[in-house]
């Protein structure tokens, strides 16, 4: 049975468990991606990824907004996964 979930941000979703389960797998990728983005700011090499990443290089601020975003998204994904049963 799926239940509702809103996160901090506003956005609301409804999932089960294994829904769940994938969207904090999802999310955990964009974090580990946009980290691994954010330690190569200092080369001056052009990023290319997956994932909605194009080959450009990002700002710091951006990335750093966006490591801030999925580091929230995934405490709260997993707080639900905890609270789920």
């Amino acid at each position: 049975m799926k239940k509702r979930y809103t996160f901090s941000t506003g956005e609301i979703i409804e999932a089960d468990l294994d829904d769940l389960r994938r969207l904090l797998a999802e999310n955990q990728q964009y974090l580990d991606n946009y980290q691994d983005v954010y330690c190569s700011l200092d080369d001056d090499d052009y990023v290319a990824r997956g994932n909605g990443f194009c080959d450009r290089k990002y700002s710091d601020d951006f990335i750093e907004g966006q490591i801030e975003k999925y580091e929230k998204r995934v405490k709260e994904i997993e707080g639900w996964i905890m609270k789920y049963s």
